[in-house]
């Protein structure tokens, strides 16, 4: 999820025929949050005259197609080739009450957290990782190095509130948890 309250989908890549079609590169999620928005925003490279990066601009998704490993989107800023061209690489954003219902968490919110496993201190969140399946925590575990975990929902409970994130019970071997 994006600061703004926007779901991103992934970046828009490469035109497909005449018609203003593009290939959707996926993040992590990005095609269920493509099928669950209800409006959807374009945002990226495009600066104003001080520099500073434009807002995203509202679209509408005219047309979902091709594989769920290689989305196709046609949306109603481009009309044309030549319009969908000047799109790839800008980032196709989502919202909708549906998404509004996942359970999402700020990055930097995430990081120094820290985490424990069956009740032990395991370490604390020094990075999150993209992979084209999910995000994955880098824990700085002290005696066993890097530890990385899966960050869904069945492996790892976040508790913004208690400050703490908590791994499945079992998960790790012995010699990585600490006692």
């Amino acid at each position: 999820m994006t600061a703004s309250g926007l779901w991103a989908c992934g970046s828009l890549g490469k035109v497909h025929g005449l018609l203003g079609e593009l290939y959707l590169n996926l993040y992590p999620g990005g095609l269920e949050y493509l099928h669950r928005g209800t409006r959807f925003w374009v945002a990226g490279l495009l600066h104003d005259a001080a520099g500073a990066p434009e807002a995203p601009r509202e679209c509408v998704v005219l047309r979902i197609g091709g594989t769920e490993r290689r989305p196709l989107v046609r949306l109603d800023l481009a009309k044309n080739r030549e319009q969908a061209i000047a799109l790839q690489g800008r980032e196709l954003l989502a919202s909708g009450d549906e998404l509004d219902a996942i359970p999402h968490y700020s990055y930097a919110g995430l990081i120094g957290l820290r985490v424990e496993t069956g009740g032990r201190f395991l370490g604390t969140i020094r990075e999150i990782l993209q992979t084209p399946a999910h995000e994955v925590l880098e824990i700085d575990a002290p005696g066993a190095g890097t530890v990385l975990i899966p960050l869904v929902d069945e492996l790892v409970t976040i508790d913004m509130e208690a400050g703490v994130a908590r791994v499945v019970d079992g998960l790790l071997d012995d010699e990585t948890t600490p006692d």
